[in-house]
């Protein structure tokens, strides 16, 4: 079983700039409630896969715009982590201030934000059994901060995990999740076993094929 992950597009209202707090909540509501940057690349085609689509505006027009036209399921656990300004002050402060400060207050439980760390973990955990119980390949499309939070159970969980990027997850970023003993482990691809790129995968596919038949 695998799972295609994709992050929401950049929102055509971004976080940017300098803000009071009022005003970063304003502008955390507008991003959240807008459409995505047009994106003319090309278009994935679920392919039987089921689509679980986070709620809101950007992950619809993510998935609109990413996807070929296909049945799409909505699934609450994909939802972002709600963000919120830190402290009440007309002292203005840069985005990334705002978000580094409101993730500290996750991380310690601080009441102001609305969802912990630890509470976003849980329900990424929840999602994972979810997904689990079908045993079927998914395409799911969610929202940068709940994703990173995802990518970290599923690791923890026994998965390989495959990015196109390196460090922060980007706005329409890719990434495969597969259970590790999927893969061969043999060398730096870790390729999957269903397809072995070289002799050593190959070996180990065909020593699992005839451990199976007995």
């Amino acid at each position: 079983m695998s799972m295609l992950i994709l992050c929401t597009g950049k929102p055509l209202s971004s976080l940017d700039g300098d803000y009071n707090s009022a005003e970063f909540d304003l502008a955390v509501a507008a991003e959240q409630n807008t459409g995505i940057e047009p994106y003319n690349g090309r278009k994935t085609a679920p392919s039987g896969r089921k689509v679980y689509l986070a709620e809101g505006p950007l992950a619809r027009a993510t998935a609109e715009q990413l996807l070929l036209p296909c049945e799409m399921i909505s699934e609450p656990l994909l939802n972002e982590i709600p963000l919120r300004s830190f402290t009440d002050t007309e002292k203005r402060y840069s985005a990334a201030v705002w978000k580094r400060k409101a993730a500290a207050q996750r991380k310690s439980g601080d009441a102001r934000q609305a969802e912990s760390r630890q509470k976003a973990r849980q329900r990424a955990d929840e999602l994972i059994s979810k997904i689990e119980r079908t045993g079927e390949d998914c395409i799911l499309i969610s929202y940068p901060l709940f994703l990173a939070e995802f990518l970290d159970r599923l690791r923890s969980a026994g998965y390989v995990v495959q990015r196109s990027g390196l460090l922060q997850i980007e706005p329409l970023e890719r990434m495969v999740a597969s259970r590790r003993e999927e893969h061969c482990g043999g060398c730096g691809h870790n390729c999957f076993l269903s397809n072995p790129g070289c002799g050593v995968g190959k070996e180990k596919a065909m020593r699992m094929r005839i451990a199976e038949k007995h």
